[in-house]
């Protein structure tokens, strides 16, 4: 079975002389097992057409109140590879736009990322780097199409970065066949599709039960729609993880990924205090419910506050920045197959519903990082599966 969960970038940075460049990498292509309903892409296209939704350069970027917002590292790992082998020094660029400072003052995210995930080149034109990057994708990730570059020039030179990662399901989740009305920040509901273990479903599949892992749940005791929470969708998936958490909007996503990772930590102090009650949170119970929207979407970005701009450093005297496209493709369903019925063993627990029908959080990462390399706050229902296609 392949993967549910995909996500794929590209970040170009083109600098040249005299000429722009007409265009960047086509779009992404990715191959899907034919046993998986395919599902239609709710946005492909560029950022500029899209409601709503920003792309971010880092996570430290403010979020506008009502906003999804989109990071990948690519963008940030393309600039860190001109910087570093390029420029010989932070990008300085006229008018010291703001974009540029912020990526300057950001890590590059690389390290961070798992191994063999992420591809990354600098050079000339005219050295032959457009060549380079063209046999050392292939080898790297031979079912990805060749990018192209048409109309660059001789004496241009290209930053290029391509990221393509997935989490593997063991099991996969179920289709919910009725609507998920989900209720973004202004208030505004929309029936998306969505996929999980549904209510249907209590007192069953506990080795489905088992996969995911509850990381941490805070309030809701009184009012279900108090509950904050955070679940890993596959416990055991390696080398990456995906993490949804319905929280509180913060307003950047540093801040959401930091109140998370800071609920974690009171998550490990209690499992030094209290380990078995510790374990007990982490379950997804018998009649449990844990619903998350259907998502595919394909976005292409330009950084045009810092396009045209002309290089302020001595190694790159003439040259200017002429085009900082990112491209953008992540997708999140169940996956696979109906699973077969287990029998049922009544109790009366009560049920908690890990819904994702609010404002939440997503993000991946290599396991055992604390540092992402995909992050989004899902505001509104723009970039979610509706319901009816």
């Amino acid at each position: 079975m392949k993967p549910y969960i995909f996500l794929l970038a590209l970040a170009l940075i083109s600098c040249e002389k005299n000429k722009n460049v007409p265009s960047a990498p086509e779009s992404l292509v990715i191959d899907r097992d034919s046993s998986v309903p395919e599902l239609k892409k709710t946005f492909d296209g560029q950022s500029s057409d899209l409601e709503s939704t920003t792309v971010v350069p880092t996570l430290e970027t403010e979020i506008a109140e009502g906003h999804n917002a989109v990071w990948c590292s690519s963008f940030l790992t393309a600039w860190k590879s001109l910087a570093r082998d390029i420029a010989k020094a932070d990008i300085s660029l006229e008018g010291s736009p703001q974009t540029a400072l912020v990526l300057n003052k950001a890590d590059d995210p690389t390290p961070h990322n798992p191994k063999g995930s992420t591809y990354v080149a600098t050079g000339w034109n005219n050295k032959g780097v457009l060549d380079r990057i063209r046999n050392e994708l292939m080898v790297a990730f031979p079912d990805k199409p060749a990018p192209t570059f048409p109309g660059i020039m001789p004496d241009s030179f290209v930053a290029y970065a391509y990221l393509e990662a997935n989490v593997k399901f063991d099991l996969p989740y179920f289709q919910n066949g009725k609507p998920l009305e989900f209720t973004d920040s202004t208030g505004r509901k929309t029936e998306v599709a969505s996929f999980g273990i549904r209510t249907e479903d209590d007192y069953a599949y506990y080795k489905l039960r088992s996969q995911p892992r509850v990381l941490f749940r805070k309030g809701g005791h009184r009012k279900e729609a108090e509950l904050e929470f955070a679940i890993d969708l596959s416990a055991t998936s390696s080398p990456s993880q995906i993490v949804l958490a319905r929280i509180k909007r913060e307003p950047s996503l540093a801040k959401a990924l930091k109140r998370v990772e800071e609920e974690l930590g009171e998550i490990e102090k209690l499992k030094q205090k209290d380990p078995r009650y510790a374990k007990y949170l982490e379950g997804i119970g018998p009649n449990d419910v844990l619903l998350v929207p259907n998502i595919f979407w394909q976005i292409s970005h330009r950084f045009s506050e810092i396009e045209g701009k002309a290089f302020l450093n001595p190694q790159l005297k003439d040259q200017r920045l002429d085009i900082a496209r990112q491209d953008i493709l992540f997708r999140l369903d169940r996956g696979g197959a109906e699973l077969k019925s287990e029998s049922k063993i009544h109790c009366l627990p009560i049920p908690t519903y890990f819904v994702m029908d609010r404002p939440f959080l997503i993000f991946m990462r290599k396991r055992g990082e604390t540092e992402p390399y995909f992050a989004m706050w899902v505001d509104n229902a723009k970039l979610l599966t509706p319901l009816k296609q």
